[in-house]
């Protein structure tokens, strides 16, 4: 489920471009809920590759899925998390949070 598009999608992937045992490190552009993450893990899993971490170009630091990600052992790398948006303006996150 895309949080930011609100709508259901289906990803599929030839078996041959996701071997078992492949490593695999995913990217995306926003994490948000973490749903879009998970699904792509999920599918990793049903074809017995391995997740070596996710990387995120801007990670949503008010909404959960970077919290539930980390918690549930998930290597997660955000090159931005933003913490909140006051009065129009981005409140990054420290780097070493």
């Amino acid at each position: 489920y895309s949080f930011t598009h609100k709508t259901q999608n289906m990803i599929r992937i030839e078996k041959q471009y996701l071997p078992e045992g492949a490593r695999v490190l995913i990217i995306d552009d926003f994490l948000a809920d973490g749903q879009a993450a998970r699904g792509l893990m999920n599918l990793c899993w049903q074809q017995g590759a391995v997740v070596v971490g996710v990387g995120i170009a801007v990670e949503k630091g008010f909404q959960p899925g970077g919290k539930v990600l980390r918690e549930s052992g998930v290597h997660v790398k955000s090159l931005a998390i933003v913490d909140r948006i006051e009065d129009g303006n981005i409140v990054l996150r420290p780097e070493d949070d």
